[in-house]
């Protein structure tokens, strides 16, 4: 049996590549729930402790003259965001979201990294535990799920779209 791999060409040797054809509903309900846990989890995590995320935003080279903005606006857009991936009907718009989130989490993060010695963190919840090098590969990570439930959606979105024409009749 031949896969259409198109879009995912470091896939293409793979065995993992018949499991992810196969079941491609699956795992986008499995990464939209795991990004569903992440942003609910974050978003609420920065509600709960709102005057710690707020202080620490405030110690932000970058952050800190949007700290009062960003402080309300980024834990409800991370539950909003949740909210969006849990139904099909916004699913897709959802993990384009959480694609241009998460990668928007990752530069800035690398940029800090790389120009800034001492560096709060306005994470919420366990994920401020880690260092700041597994706090990248853990976006990262979830850049790369982002990436992958969107290119699983369009193959999807693209057999429904044939399926629906009607059948081309030559006389």
């Amino acid at each position: 049996m031949k896969y259409n791999v198109e879009g995912i060409p470091f896939l293409k040797r793979t065995r993992f590549v018949p499991f992810l054809i196969q079941r491609k509903t699956l795992v986008i309900e499995l990464i939209s729930g795991l990004l569903i846990l992440l942003f609910l989890y974050t978003g609420l995590s920065k509600l709960f402790e709102h005057d710690k995320f707020v202080f620490n935003l405030t110690k932000s080279p970058l952050l800190s003259p949007f700290a009062g903005f960003i402080s309300i606006a980024l834990p409800i857009g991370e539950i909003v965001l949740a909210g969006l991936l849990l139904f099909k009907r916004t699913q897709s718009k959802g993990l384009w979201l959480s694609l241009g989130l998460m990668s928007l989490f990752t530069v800035y993060l690398t940029y800090m990294v790389s120009f800034y010695d001492k560096l709060p963190c306005s994470c919420g919840g366990v994920i401020s535990k880690m260092s700041w090098t597994q706090h990248i590969f853990f976006n990262l990570f979830f850049v790369l799920l982002s990436w992958v439930a969107l290119r699983l959606t369009k193959m999807d979105n693209s057999r429904a779209e044939e399926s629906d024409r009607p059948p081309v009749v030559f006389t």
